[in-house]
């Protein structure tokens, strides 16, 4: 729905005004233009759309598809992103479920929201509460905020990560907390509190692991970036629950690592 929109605004906004000038050797300044205009449009878009966020279930399905659209925008429209995916077979149809990946780059919850289907909400530091439209998507999008400077916030927080988990909606979950180590693909670190939300809530766990996000910061906007994702079969909370959640993170770091190698 975005791209559409996007897309449609960039072409008849190139279009009225290469007719309205009438100079043909201009369309590439007015397709710059236009090109500002449709993002414009889109952000628009997404304002309008806030009380549609605010006042229905987090998990509502219309929520979740203009949610997925805009990541899917900015991977391929923003970022300029080629994604290939490898076991899209491993992501359930419904259930709790949170997810776990390799962080590297401010890309990867857009790469993941776009290609995993499954409602899914996030884990960002509270910084990105402050930033104008996102911070209201987020929250309505029942996101779980980080706050690094008060451990009680976090717990707070926690409990209504739980609830949103229990009712249905995915948490993906960046287990290394934050963006370590921007040059190596492998996780470097595992923070075991990571896997509470899953545990306390009773849900299942999606290994994935984010290959090539790395080089985006170098390339993006101007050049387009491959970048592969694996998608690890579920982990069911029924096979784990007895474990120590460092036991279940130094599995899963391992899943994930596995499938990665370094530049």
């Amino acid at each position: 729905m975005i791209s559409i929109i996007f897309t449609l605004v960039w072409l008849s906004s190139t279009y009225f005004l290469t007719i309205l000038v009438g100079n043909y050797y201009l369309i590439p300044v007015w397709m710059i233009l236009s090109y500002i205009i449709g993002l414009f449009s889109t952000v628009l878009f997404l304002y309008i759309n806030l009380p549609i966020m605010k006042y229905t279930k987090v998990n509502n399905p219309y929520k979740v598809y203009v949610t997925r659209s805009m990541a899917a925008f900015m991977n391929h429209f923003v970022m300029r992103l080629k994604i290939s995916v490898q076991g899209l077979e491993n992501v359930p149809k419904d259930g709790k479920l949170t997810i776990y990946a390799n962080h590297k780059s401010y890309a990867d919850p857009f790469i993941i929201m776009d290609v995993v289907n499954f409602p899914m909400t996030v884990t960002p530091k509270m910084s990105v509460y402050k930033l104008p439209l996102i911070g209201l998507w987020l929250k309505y999008l029942g996101a779980f905020p980080i706050d690094r400077s008060s451990d009680r916030n976090t717990a707070r927080a926690m409990v209504d990560a739980i609830k949103v988990v229990k009712e249905g909606m995915g948490m993906l979950i960046f287990p290394e907390g934050g963006i370590k180590d921007r040059n190596a693909e492998k996780m470097v670190a595992m923070r075991a509190g990571a896997y509470r939300v899953a545990m306390k809530a009773g849900a299942d766990m999606l290994p994935i692991s984010l290959q090539n996000t790395t080089n985006i910061k170098y390339r993006a906007p101007f050049r387009s970036t491959h970048v592969k994702v694996v998608i690890h079969p579920v982990i069911h909370y029924e096979d784990i629950k007895h474990l120590q959640t460092a036991e279940i993170a130094d599995r899963i770091f391992h899943v994930i690592n596995d499938h990665l190698f370094d530049k």
